[in-house]
């Protein structure tokens, strides 16, 4: 598979927790030195999801547990993005240390 350095910059983002599309924004124009706007971002979350490289989830307070999203969602504002084993090995098989 052939993934594109902003789907590094997502998949690392999200490799050690559930993350919200704010964070990840973050994070990726932290780690990207660039200035990556939030659309470009969702965008290459839901292209992920599709090569199933991250799970969406939803929270329920009242459990305290994470509810998976099988289908994709509209909007991800109020959805956890967490990296899947195949998100991990492509991450793993495709970093490159600054």
């Amino acid at each position: 598979m052939k993934v594109s350095i902003l789907d590094i910059h997502c998949l690392n983002a999200v490799c050690d927790d559930y993350e919200q599309l704010e964070e990840i924004v973050a994070d990726v124009r932290r780690s990207s030195h660039g200035n990556v706007a939030d659309q470009e971002v969702a965008a290459c979350l839901m292209d992920l999801a599709r090569d199933g490289l991250v799970a969406f989830f939803k929270f329920n307070a009242s459990t305290g547990t994470y509810i998976p999203q099988f289908n994709l969602p509209t909007d991800l504002a109020g959805v956890w993005i967490t990296l899947t084993e195949a998100g991990r090995r492509e991450l793993n098989a495709n970093w490159v240390d600054d």
